[in-house]
């Protein structure tokens, strides 16, 4: 997962995005085991950046030992699926904006216009490219950070509902810690993007 410099990005011809994203995301891999080659592997979140004098015009995110697979979000869409009709209404519509575009694949659904979530601007215009898993434009970011704001001092909300209803007894993600321990990955995501002006990318292994 990437956070880019949405006009450096842009600057760059369309038929090339991906190689030059996918060699970003690369290269910082590599000076982190040239750094320490014998260092294992970490199994919590972390942040890479390139090193000077590289042009620092993204970071990269790593989800650690929950959230690197797709199976992840996968499941965490599952067991929100599962507890969303339980949660207080303006959580659940904030919890519902946030995830959709980042993981859940696209909701048919959300005609709660009353709900006291906050306003957002359209999260994307168009699909993300064919080779692209998340194509999130800066306006983009900048809606889903607010989203975010409303919702992570109320996440402790979900933790009833969730051991209350979800069917947390199969598949991944099966406890409310590492439940919304990935939303708070997805969180420092949209965080640090936000407060660079940037936009986010994920790509396809």
């Amino acid at each position: 997962m990437l956070i880019v410099d949405w006009d450096h990005l842009m600057s760059v011809p369309e038929d090339q995005h991906y190689a030059v994203l996918h060699e970003a995301g690369t290269s910082v891999d590599e000076e982190w085991w040239d750094a320490e080659p014998n260092r294992p592997p970490s199994v919590g979140r972390q942040w890479f950046w390139p090193s000077p004098p590289a042009v620092e015009w993204f970071g990269k995110f790593d989800f650690g030992d929950v959230g690197y697979s797709y199976k992840d979000h996968f499941w965490a869409g599952e067991r929100w699926e599962e507890i969303r009709s339980f949660v207080e209404p303006g959580l659940r519509s904030a919890v519902d904006r946030f995830i959709d575009p980042l993981f859940w694949g696209g909701l048919e659904y959300m005609p709660d216009r009353d709900a006291d979530a906050p306003s957002t601007v359209s999260v994307d215009e168009s699909s993300p490219p064919s080779d692209h898993l998340l194509w999130c434009r800066p306006a983009a970011v900048s809606s889903l950070k607010r989203l975010w704001e409303f919702a992570s001092p109320e996440l402790s909300l979900l933790r009833s509902p969730f051991d209350q209803h979800s069917r947390a007894d199969f598949g991944r993600i099966n406890d409310f810690d590492t439940f919304v321990g990935l939303l708070r990955g997805w969180g420092d995501v949209i965080d640090r993007a936000g407060l660079c002006g940037w936009g986010v990318v994920g790509l396809r292994c």
